[in-house]
């Protein structure tokens, strides 16, 4: 006996009409009609909920007849079908991928909670958008020392001020050159002969500006010789 025609007999059998087992499964009258003429077939869902409404097994309904077994003790590895067990087994996986879902949300929001996106990160910054160095000044004390003067546009304890010499003979050679009164100045060693390129950088912590002082700086013993730049 196939579906469609358990399906009807068991629905005349408890007394329902189309009308009333289309209300308990939440289906159309016709959707029933096409189920019991074979026209149709109902999804896992809706099998679920016929089983439920009809008070019979799944197994029943779809017309397979559980093998023979003692009444005293089932076979091995016989499994009793109980009407409504698939339905829990649906609802705990629905519940079980919600859970993963939300755990793996909350692990994503916590992995970023240090990220700070680049427009932020400027926006921390202290410094302005304009710097300026004037009074630049060099002396030379011997063929390596060298005296450097000169007064930036923006002074606070908040940066930190480095001085740096390059030329082509090595890697660049920086220098602290903390303001006083508003003043950068010091004497520096600076190894190697030739012509320096001379920056200041100031640094606020999220961002640093490099201020060009002086190109092709050579200095000796109470001289020294250099091409100005705009200090901006």
């Amino acid at each position: 006996m196939g579906f469609s025609e358990i399906l009807a007999r068991t629905r005349k059998a408890r007394g329902m009409s189309q009308e009333e087992l289309a209300s308990r499964v939440q289906v159309s009258r016709q959707a029933v009609s096409k189920w019991e003429t074979g026209d149709a077939l109902p999804d896992l869902n809706k099998l679920l909920l016929l089983a439920d409404a009809l008070d019979i097994s799944l197994d029943e309904l779809c017309g397979r007849t559980p093998p023979a077994a003692d009444a005293a003790a089932p076979a091995a590895g016989l499994r009793i079908t109980h009407p409504g067990r698939a339905r829990w087994v649906w609802l705990a996986l629905c519940v079980l991928l919600a859970v993963c879902l939300a755990a793996g949300g909350i692990w994503w929001k916590w992995s970023r909670r240090n990220i700070v996106p680049a427009e932020e990160a400027r926006a921390e910054s202290t410094l302005p958008d304009t710097l300026t160095v004037s009074g630049v000044n060099f002396i030379g004390e011997d063929d390596s020392r060298v005296f450097f003067r000169c007064v930036p546009s923006v002074v606070s304890e908040e940066y930190t001020y480095q001085i740096t010499f390059a030329n082509f003979d090595g890697p660049p050679q920086t220098f602290d050159a903390s303001p006083s009164g508003g003043v950068c100045a010091g004497t520096v060693s600076v190894t190697g002969g030739g012509a320096f390129d001379v920056a200041l950088v100031i640094s606020s912590g999220a961002e640093s500006r490099t201020v060009m002082l002086a190109a092709g700086l050579s200095f000796h013993k109470g001289s020294a010789a250099w091409t100005p730049l705009d200090t901006q």
